[in-house]
């Protein structure tokens, strides 16, 4: 494409120019593809979709089915109906990213097999608006599906989605359906906290309006919770993580209990945040009947998304990671990640923009614990178009002003963090916290540079992957 030969993604452009010429093409695609027997999967939450999807791909392709994926994030209409033209007349199964506000504009149209409900949390206001109107929208969208034809994987810890599913179940019962449901979740207290973090969303229930009341919370709002009046109930998962053991940034080793078989993971994925999309990814695949022997092996073997974790090796020694952060659970989830890990965190840059995509409203970063990650760092390069505002931030967190080196352009930035890490650690390592533009302009400095390929260019999840998985589980 020509789009790529300048060396832009350009993931989303065939989709627009075909929406602009048919809007109902994605109806269309998908009825060719449903008539080609081919399987639809939609994937939507605020934080982790991208990640979850990946994995949800790999342990797909493990079990030989060929995977249409849009692996580059371009999860809006347009991204999703480039992805569905691209396909043509390949794929067993479409498993595709959507944005959260996008979900309602695409299911209507696609009615997938699958939907993927992962979690919902405060973000980028300026666009979604507050959380109980997404979860409104996302109701009106079960609504508009078949019951008899659609199966909800749902986050049943988040009791705003397991309300809105809860409503699903009531309106297919009235008319006599069986509605298919698989709700996960995780079930090792002892990774959660007692009760619930100040910044966490959703803390009322949707019923009765009163304060949930949580006996742990494991990631933001997401937690074991209970209406006090009973309005509203969180089933038992079928699908949970039973033990989870955190093992810094190296791995987690978790066991899951997939309807009642238990299979051993070890997630190369650092965060519990994390452990969900796993979960979530072992719960779609059963939804699809794969075998759950091959689930554990297929998870073992996912990487970090590009920006997600993904930790990139310099040529002149060390390494950089780049983190996503977007909103204030994501971002204290991050942060947790680091601290609680041990790692030295005296080479780190967080660079913050405020475009459409980041979210124009930056006050976000107010509602995060930075506190305890500005007592380890010491040291923090802001850099972004809001470089400023961060600055001000981790003062006001604690953080002394000579601590605080501010570089607002981005690729002098990140060559200043990497002199810092071989100048300051012992091991070299760099970590990079980045809003969604700054992600992708640092990741693009880092393909010009040739430590990584371009994001867009990564290698397909591969047969000779799914092959590898294959033989672990038959072992």
């Amino acid at each position: 494409m020509a789009s790529r030969a300048t060396g832009r993604e350009g993931g989303a452009l065939p989709g627009k120019v075909l929406l602009m010429l048919a809007p109902s093409a994605l109806a269309t695609l998908s009825n060719r593809a449903r008539r080609r027997g081919r399987r639809t999967i939609l994937v939507s939450a605020t934080n982790g979709k991208t990640t979850l999807t990946a994995m949800l791909a790999d342990v797909l392709a493990a079990t030989g089915l060929e995977v249409v994926h849009n692996a580059t994030g371009a999860n809006l209409r347009s991204g999703i109906a480039t992805t569905m033209l691209q396909a043509g007349r390949r794929g067993d199964v479409a498993v595709l990213e959507t944005d959260e506000a996008t979900l309602p504009l695409v299911a209507p149209d696609l009615q997938p097999d699958v939907i993927v409900l992962g979690n919902l949390f405060r973000d980028q206001l300026d666009r979604f608006g507050e959380l109980e109107v997404l979860a409104d929208r996302w109701r009106e969208t079960l609504g508009a599906l078949d019951p008899a034809l659609v199966t909800i994987v749902y986050n049943v810890d988040d009791p705003l989605i397991a309300e809105l599913v809860d409503a699903h179940v009531a309106r297919a019962t009235a008319i006599g359906v069986a509605a298919h449901v698989i709700p996960f979740g995780l079930a090792d207290a002892s990774v959660g906290q007692a009760g619930l973090p100040h910044a966490a969303d959703s803390r009322f229930c949707r019923r009765c309006g009163e304060p949930l009341a949580y006996a742990h919370s494991w990631v933001g709002h997401l937690g074991a919770w209970t209406c006090p009046n009973g309005d509203l109930v969180r089933t038992a998962p079928l699908v949970a993580a039973t033990e989870v053991q955190l093992d810094g940034l190296a791995a987690t080793n978790l066991a899951i209990d997939v309807a009642g078989t238990s299979i051993d993971v070890r997630l190369r994925i650092p965060g519990l945040y994390n452990v969900y999309n796993a979960v979530a990814a072992a719960a779609s695949a059963h939804a699809l009947g794969a075998p759950t022997a091959l689930i554990g092996p297929a998870l073992g073997e996912a990487s970090p998304s590009f920006g997600r974790f993904e930790r990139i090796p310099v040529p002149s020694g060390g390494t950089i990671t780049l983190l996503l952060v977007k909103n204030p659970t994501g971002l204290n989830e991050v942060l947790r990640t680091l601290v609680d890990s041990g790692v030295d965190i005296s080479a780190t840059l967080f660079a913050l923009n405020d475009h459409i995509a980041d979210g124009r409203d930056t006050s976000w970063i107010w509602d995060a614990d930075l506190e305890p990650f500005l007592a380890k760092a010491g040291v923090v390069i802001a850099s972004g178009e809001r470089a400023a505002e961060f600055g001000l931030r981790a003062i006001y967190g604690g953080l002394d002003p000579e601590g605080v080196l501010l570089e607002e352009d981005l690729e002098d930035a990140m060559y200043r963090v990497l002199e810092r890490a071989r100048e300051f650690t012992e091991h070299g390592h760099a970590y990079a916290l980045v809003t969604y533009t700054a992600m992708l302009k640092m990741r693009a400095v880092i393909a010009q540079q040739g430590w990584a390929r371009a994001y867009w260019a990564n290698e397909p999840r591969s047969k000779s992957k799914s092959r590898r998985a294959r033989t672990k589980a038959r072992r």
